[in-house]
């Protein structure tokens, strides 16, 4: 069966965290941080239409230069999610270059920040040389975005200062019946992305017209076959405190793949509180609380280059505890 997020990480877990995230039959693309992102191929980052950075440090941002530059001539606007001081930093790299020739090109940028009880709004567009619009605040209740059956949630977690963590999660996942598609005498195409958007949003009086006759949509149910989402989360850079833990554990709650820091061994578990950090032993406890199907490893300390395994069998191990 087809699934809907087509997730990989950019680069290797010893290297910048970030995650690419298509949407099959969407416009959507999603960027989970946007640190080195040169491994991406120009059509890739131009497909991205929202990015969602956990916090500003060089290696989790410095890619929006990259992606900036390319997405400069498009007409699709490109929007962040970020915590505290998001729009600050987009305002800042903005402002890093010189824009008078650029009124006549027709990029958005709009930019939401997140903070525990609120989200600030603000856009900068390039007809007016990207001058910071304010717009209302909006409150923030744990969903950030909501759009044609997907749902993105943000928890705010502590690494020194605020870091943002999110899962993106389908309400149902819906699979054409290849099947019975061709014995009834249907061809594929474009209209059968309009059928499945109707499923999702309730719309029981859609129409639609093929091949010279008109079908309703319960004419059209048996084409369908409608299952239960998936669940894809995303966690780094969090303290090892039990306030964070907790709040990653629901987070993650019941994600088919959860991406998630294990920046220290175990044996440097010390290191990580000073550094504020989680170890694998704290990776393998939260997806194992959080019921995870499946851990993706990101964001391993550079020191422990080539012990990729030791990192990967230590959380093992815990999650094989927990199960005691």
């Amino acid at each position: 069966m087809k699934t809907t997020f087509f997730c990989k990480q950019i680069n290797n877990p010893f290297e910048d965290p970030s995650v690419y995230v298509r949407l099959r039959c969407q416009r959507h693309t999603f960027l989970f941080d946007c640190g080195d992102i040169s491994a991406l191929q120009p059509a890739e980052i131009l497909k991205i239409t929202t990015i969602f950075v956990t916090h500003m440090h060089i290696d989790h941002f410095i890619g929006f230069d990259l992606i900036l530059r390319l997405a400069l001539g498009r007409d699709m606007p490109l929007t962040i999610y970020g915590p505290e001081g998001i729009i600050h930093a987009v305002e800042s790299k903005l402002k890093g270059f010189t824009w008078n020739l650029i009124k006549e090109y027709p990029i958005k940028i709009e930019v939401f920040e997140i903070t525990e009880n609120s989200m600030s709004h603000a856009s900068f567009y390039a007809e007016s040389g990207f001058e910071k619009i304010q717009r209302p605040d909006l409150p923030f209740k744990s969903t950030i975005y909501n759009e044609d059956g997907i749902t993105v949630n943000a928890e705010i977690f502590d690494h020194g200062i605020p870091v943002a963590g999110y899962s993106i999660s389908e309400e149902s996942h819906i699979n054409i019946n290849k099947d019975e598609l061709l014995r009834r005498g249907f061809e594929t195409g474009p209209w059968l992305t309009g059928f499945k958007k109707a499923i999702r949003n309730g719309i029981n009086d859609y129409k639609v017209t093929h091949c010279g006759k008109t079908y309703t949509k319960d004419d059209l149910n048996s084409l369908v076959m409608i299952t239960e989402g998936q669940k894809i989360s995303y966690i780094t850079d969090i303290a090892p405190t039990d306030k964070n833990i907790s709040r990653a554990i629901e987070l993650a709650r019941n994600s088919d793949i959860l991406y998630i820091e294990a920046f220290f061994l175990k044996e440097d578990h010390e290191r990580a509180f000073k550094r504020n950090h989680l170890t694998t032993a704290h990776a393998g406890y939260i997806a194992k609380a959080a019921g995870a199907k499946h851990i993706e490893l990101i964001h391993i300390s550079p020191k422990y280059t080539g012990l990729y395994s030791k990192a990967e069998s230590e959380v093992l191990e815990m999650l094989e505890e927990s199960k005691e």
